[in-house]
């Protein structure tokens, strides 16, 4: 069964024992606080992980305008959240060991560019995912729990309850974490020096 933004909602209102609602859409005070907070709080929560399920890889559209500082300027990737890598092609595997330098900027004419020394870049990003079936269980879990810790204080005046629902969605995160590395099949790397010496 698919899960939608209004399923979202009922988990958080039922975090903090507040009845649930049909839509957001709906007049009671329940579904106008959750419909004030709900896309900042998803925001919110895809920021504060590069989530499995929000992962994108994608060659940056080099512009026109340059920065002073920097060799090259990028456009920022639409439907994206966060940068964590900018690399080149040959050293997707090293991203994250070797990282380059980037900056975010606004530059004539861009609201947002990438800028930074690396050629024919490409970058590690979080995007901006709407749909909840495409979530994961663990980021469903923590979200409904950050929205419920956003929600507490107006629908409930419970600032225990805010307070604890903060703490388990950063839980959520925590856990997503720890599962990333687990999942993660990496193999020991020797810089080159090394493997020739040693082999």
């Amino acid at each position: 069964m698919s899960i939608t933004n209004t399923d979202i909602c009922n988990m958080a209102l039922s975090h903090i024992a507040v009845g649930g609602i049909i839509s957001m859409d709906e007049s009671s005070e329940a579904a106008k606080q959750c419909k004030i907070h709900y896309e900042h709080t998803r925001r919110r929560m895809l920021g504060m992980y590069n989530w499995n399920f929000a992962a994108r890889e994608t060659k940056l559209a080099l512009l026109d305008e340059t920065v002073p500082g920097f060799a090259y300027a990028y456009a920022y990737p639409e439907e994206c959240l966060k940068i964590y890598y900018v690399y080149e092609e040959g050293m997707a595997p090293y991203k994250e060991e070797h990282p380059r330098d980037y900056r975010i900027a606004a530059i004539t004419g861009v609201r947002r560019a990438v800028i930074t020394d690396v050629g024919k870049a490409w970058c590690s990003y979080t995007a901006d995912i709407k749909t909840p079936d495409m979530m994961s269980e663990e980021f469903i879990d923590g979200f409904s729990h950050l929205l419920a810790s956003n929600i507490a204080m107006a629908l409930t005046g419970n600032a225990n309850l805010m307070q604890t629902n903060l703490q388990l969605a950063q839980m959520s995160v925590a856990q997503a974490k720890w599962e990333s590395v687990v999942e993660a099949q990496r193999r020991t790397r020797y810089p080159d020096g090394y493997v020739r010496a040693r082999f």
